[in-house]
């Protein structure tokens, strides 16, 4: 059986106690320092960054009712696998690209409309004016035109 050994070096205590913990010591001092850092970078906001150039992908489940849309800061693309049904008074200051079927009650003002990829039906009982050039391959139903006289006099054949 061995005896406790009793330290009989000439260091004073003092050394002998800061040599037994400076393990520890270093570990706190460490820890305190990885916590300070911590809390300094927690206190500032995370910087997080959206793609600007991909839209994002959003399903819309039930109804949305919109008041007003202003002029966005980013670009909204809006798809859909059905139509979506819009109701109520719409104003377009902009050019819009229209792709598929609309269905329009009323018109009120100019409509600039740049050219036609398909066919379009026009039906309705009142007249509205149409300037530029128009070719009409296949006319469906009685159709009344009123043509000025050339300038000039030239009669018409």
């Amino acid at each position: 059986m061995s005896t406790p050994t009793t330290n009989n070096s000439s260091d004073p205590r003092w050394f002998v106690l800061a040599m037994a913990y400076r393990w520890p010591a270093s570990m706190l001092l460490a820890v305190l320092v990885l916590a300070g850092t911590a809390v300094r970078i927690l206190q500032q906001p995370l910087p997080v960054a959206l793609p600007q150039t991909t839209p994002l992908s959003v399903k819309v489940v039930g109804g949305v009712k919109v008041d007003q849309i202003e002029l966005p800061t980013v670009l909204v693309q809006v798809a859909g696998d059905q139509p979506l049904p819009v109701t109520g008074a719409v104003k377009v200051t902009e050019p819009v690209e229209v792709q598929g079927g609309v269905s329009v009650g009323a018109i009120e003002g100019p409509v600039d409309v740049g050219s036609f990829a398909n066919p379009v039906p026009v039906t309705g009982v009142e007249a509205f004016p149409v300037t530029g050039s128009v070719s009409v391959k296949e006319i469906g139903g009685k159709i009344k035109v009123n043509v000025n006289p050339l300038p000039g006099g030239l009669p018409l054949p």
